[in-house]
């Protein structure tokens, strides 16, 4: 009975709607966005892939989790239990954009650079091996730019938001 109310009560539209999720969505599909025509200017021609990969300037992730712990904190005041959540959380994966995933993108440009190295040299023993994706965190940089276009993002749609209700 419990778990059937909850369900009853819960409205999808209602959670789109909420300018927590909406800043949060806005920060990650913008900062996507900012990816996707930056790396087409650069290759002179459409690179679809950064709208969905990771690392890049500015960071899709810390853009999303900053932009949801601002949300919380100008709707809810930055005292109210749900912002200490969300900026746990965000914390969270802002330190693990910068050290763990920046590290295995390291790793993994390494990885190619001896694949390569070892296949022009012994082509007998060639290794065959897909590239790694070396682009997966992010510079402090990279991060501190997400975290403020996040902010950014969610303090004008917390400031708009009674006008499209």
């Amino acid at each position: 009975m419990f778990a059937t109310g909850i369900i009853h009560h819960v409205n999808a539209l209602e959670i789109i709607r909420h300018p927590w999720f909406m800043s949060a969505f806005i920060a990650g599909a913008c900062a996507q966005l900012i990816k996707f025509v930056s790396d087409s200017k650069r290759a002179k021609r459409p690179c679809w892939g950064s709208l969905i990969t990771t690392g890049g300037m500015p960071s899709g992730h810390s853009a999303v989790v900053s932009s949801l712990a601002f949300a919380v904190g100008f709707t809810d005041g930055f005292d109210a239990p749900y912002a200490m959540i969300a900026v746990g959380l965000g914390l969270i994966v802002l330190v693990d954009a910068v050290t763990l995933r920046y590290e295995a993108g390291e790793h993994a440009k390494l990885l190619n650079r001896i694949i390569r190295h070892l296949n022009t040299v012994n082509e007998e023993d060639r290794i065959e091996a897909e590239r790694l994706q070396e682009r997966l965190g992010h510079t402090v940089r990279e991060m501190l730019a997400g975290v403020a276009f996040g902010g950014v993002i969610a303090f004008v749609v917390c400031g708009i938001w009674d006008f499209w209700k």
